[in-house]
């Protein structure tokens, strides 16, 4: 599949089981469940995300880190953690070439095509071999539509299953260049 036509989204949000769930103003504990379909806004899904990064940088955990951001501005805010997961993970992160990013960072860097349907989706997925975790999200209104970015609507899964994980890795794949941490 060519990258401009590629939907995680699209591609996992069936393969996750349950009802769509109003995440607004929910417990902790429901945005770390191992598995959820949800609509939700920025907050939460930082929140998953978080956790998430934290999860590698605690752990250590060896593999590959995949993140979309839509844009690569978007990334600014938590850059230092995700070169901090260079350390033990490959990390690559997928946008909109809209800023200048350190190319020599550790960071793999992948630009999205105009128009590509990743612009409209926020992921993340975590692959190791001791721990497997994905974020996915459609961004279901884009930028510029609140005054307050944190306001925009996604509609999601967050996922642990191997199967789906792998799924998504495998699509992402053919984009990755290939560099294997020890």
């Amino acid at each position: 599949m060519e990258l401009k036509k590629l939907s995680l989204f699209n591609e996992c949000f069936g393969q996750v089981e349950g009802n769509v769930q109003k995440l607004d103003n929910s417990p902790l504990s429901q945005l770390n469940a191992q598995s959820l379909k949800y609509e939700t806004k920025v907050p939460q899904l930082e929140y998953m995300c978080l956790m998430m990064e934290n999860i590698v940088l605690t752990k250590k955990l060896k593999g590959n880190v995949y993140a979309g951001f839509q844009k690569f501005s978007r990334a600014k805010n938590v850059l230092d953690r995700f070169q901090a997961m260079t350390e033990y993970s490959n990390v690559h992160i997928f946008g909109e070439n809209d800023a200048v990013m350190d190319s020599t960072d550790g960071i793999n860097y992948i630009e999205l095509p105009p128009n590509s349907e990743l612009m409209r989706e926020w992921f993340l997925i975590i692959d190791s071999p001791t721990f497997k975790s994905m974020m996915v999200a459609y961004d279901m209104e884009g930028f510029g539509v609140h005054e307050v970015e944190e306001g925009r609507k996604f509609k999601g899964v967050k996922t642990s299953s191997p199967r789906v994980i792998e799924h998504a890795t495998n699509l992402l794949a053919p984009y990755i260049k290939v560099t294997v941490k020890g």
